[in-house]
């Protein structure tokens, strides 16, 4: 199963940094199950520890206010692992996960887990580059919202997003996230992000259909956002 599925994991994903050897070991003391789309794989109440691996479909980590709300955290995609923090340091869940779309889920004990950072080099150095990846992100993102306005905060998560197209000029996000779901990730609100992204479409930056955003030119878009922190 693990062969099949290594293919479509993500670069940058936890699986796909460990390499199919290392996915391979974990896959011989994993159990796997199936989650159809809107389900809970996870939930932030849970005691256990377990951690989760993403071998198909995509899910998103969720968190909810104190009445209800849903704030979003990030889109999980293939090869993404849920709930190793709370496996390394025994501290409780922090979100809640959502099958997006149906999904199949590997799951192992946390014991299990560290049984194979302590004796797998190979998946243990591959877990510290995710972790590494992971603080460099958020930094990137704390400068951002420091230095950056509004305007230029949603073009650089657009460009974060964004595959790049055939010509190494244009690139596209598909799925685009929501609205509130790029206000969330940029710390803006829905209603700025919804006048930020009509402005670019006006000047012919970008063209949505549906769920997906195209970029014409990604150099055009660096140099708008540029233009914005000098007005």
């Amino acid at each position: 199963m693990i062969k099949e599925c290594f293919g479509a994991f993500l670069p940058g994903t936890t699986l796909q940094t460990c390499g199919l050897a290392g996915c391979e070991a974990m896959a011989k003391i994993w159990s796997e199950a199936n989650y159809p789309a809107r389900s809970l794989i996870v939930s932030e109440d849970d005691t256990d520890n377990d951690v989760f691996f993403l071998l198909s479909g995509r899910a998103r980590a969720v968190t909810y206010t104190d009445k209800g709300k849903e704030v979003f955290l990030s889109e999980l995609p293939p090869g993404e692992c849920i709930g190793f923090f709370a496996a390394i340091d025994g501290e409780p869940r922090s979100t809640n996960v959502v099958a997006i779309e149906d999904c199949r889920v590997a799951r192992m004990s946390a014991r299990a887990f560290n049984g194979v950072l302590d004796t797998r080099t190979d998946v243990m150095r591959a877990i510290l580059s995710y972790l590494v990846m992971r603080v460099r992100l958020l930094s990137s993102r704390m400068t951002d919202v420091t230095t950056l306005n509004a305007e230029q905060r949603l073009i650089s998560e657009l460009l974060r997003l964004s595959d790049d197209g055939d010509d190494g000029e244009s690139g596209v996000i598909d799925p685009l996230p929501t609205q509130q779901e790029l206000a969330t990730l940029i710390f803006s609100q829905r209603e700025s992000v919804g006048r930020e992204m009509s402005k670019l479409k006006d000047a012919g930056l970008i063209d949505r259909r549906g769920r997906v955003l195209r970029i014409s030119s990604r150099s055009a878009l660096r140099s708008r956002m540029e233009r914005a922190g000098m007005r």
